[in-house]
């Protein structure tokens, strides 16, 4: 009797897992398709090496070419409705990252390495030899990376609340989560769809800390993108191993020697702006932390004029030495 009793609560058990399952994708499913049709693209596609790439042109070509990296969980709309209307004087590239937004990623494991060869083969594809990378947070990260990487197509950087070094905190414990055999699917699947609206107001009002989120901020960038399995996934195996990346890169930082302004606030309360963008600008040649008071992580969104003084100043330096640089060539 006990036997048959046993058998039962595991067959009992086998069909409510089977039936979350079930639920599951047929919640993903319903919450893609709608997510996808109130969310779509508004910029270009173009396929770089097998990957389709998303992004928005804006302003004018013939000056010299800004590259926005979004940070992570978001896209380009985010610095896009923080800065679109104060930097449209200037030549902006506004990218969906590899993975998040409408953009791609390849198969295969993934690294800001990876990412920052596809960045620079994305401004081979559309004509840009070389850009000032505006990065934020986890974009500011690969900003960096490409930086190291491809150091004569990068002229200048200008970083706002960079995530630049590592162990000095953990992801949040779902990064990883959502790769547990069996919870995992039920995490991208059923829980982010179902729950992952609010927990993302929550998250931007601690962003935004203790400056206010600005009205229809999910909306206007399009945050919900973020709730698909797939990109979801991406974003969580990109913080999964945050630290790991980070400890690669951040010993060589000194090797950086574009003309790098970071914005941090003093009030951050998602990360600690002294051992994040302090101590990182002390340790390059010509880098500069310039703290802004009662700013929070998303600061672009309030204090737009900081972010376009220090892009004017990062682009007029660049063009100064490269003007330098070119009559020393001409003397040789």
């Amino acid at each position: 009797m006990g036997a048959m009793s046993g058998l039962m609560a595991l067959g009992a058990l086998g069909l409510i897992l089977a039936l979350s399952v079930l639920l599951a994708g047929f919640i993903a499913s319903r919450t893609h398709k709608a997510i996808e049709e109130e969310f779509g693209p508004d910029g270009e596609f173009i396929t770089v090496n097998g990957t389709r790439m998303h992004y928005r042109h804006s302003g004018d070509k013939t000056l010299p070419a800004v590259l926005v990296l979004h940070g992570a969980a978001s896209n380009l709309e985010e610095p896009y409705a923080a800065l679109g209307d104060t930097l449209a004087d200037h030549h902006m590239i506004w990218l969906d990252r590899p993975g998040l937004g409408w953009s791609e990623r390849p198969d295969g494991p993934w690294n800001p390495e990876r990412e920052a060869g596809l960045i620079m083969a994305f401004l081979t594809a559309i004509g840009v030899e070389q850009v000032t990378i505006l990065g934020h947070s986890w974009g500011g990260a690969i900003a960096m990376r490409t930086a190291l990487d491809h150091p004569a197509r990068v002229r200048s950087l200008v970083l706002i609340a960079p995530a630049l070094s590592a162990w000095i905190g953990e992801a949040a414990w779902f990064n990883k989560a959502s790769f547990w055999p069996g919870f995992g699917p039920l995490i991208s699947r059923l829980i982010v769809p179902l729950t992952g609206k609010g927990q993302m107001e929550k998250g931007a009002i601690n962003a935004f800390h203790p400056e206010p989120v600005p009205a229809d901020y999910s909306k206007r960038t399009k945050l919900n993108l973020l709730l698909r399995p797939h990109t979801w996934l991406y974003n969580a195996a990109d913080m999964r191993d945050v630290n790991l990346h980070l400890e690669q890169q951040e010993p060589h930082y000194h090797r950086i020697e574009q003309r790098t302004i970071i914005l941090a606030g003093k009030a951050d309360t998602v990360l600690w702006s002294h051992r994040h963008s302090g101590v990182t600008a002390s340790r390059m040649p010509r880098g500069e932390l310039r703290y802004i008071k009662d700013a929070g992580h998303n600061l672009h969104h309030h204090r737009q004029a900081d972010v376009a003084q220090a892009i004017r100043e990062a682009i007029d330096e660049a063009e100064a030495l490269s003007n330098v640089v070119e009559i020393a060539d001409r003397s040789a």
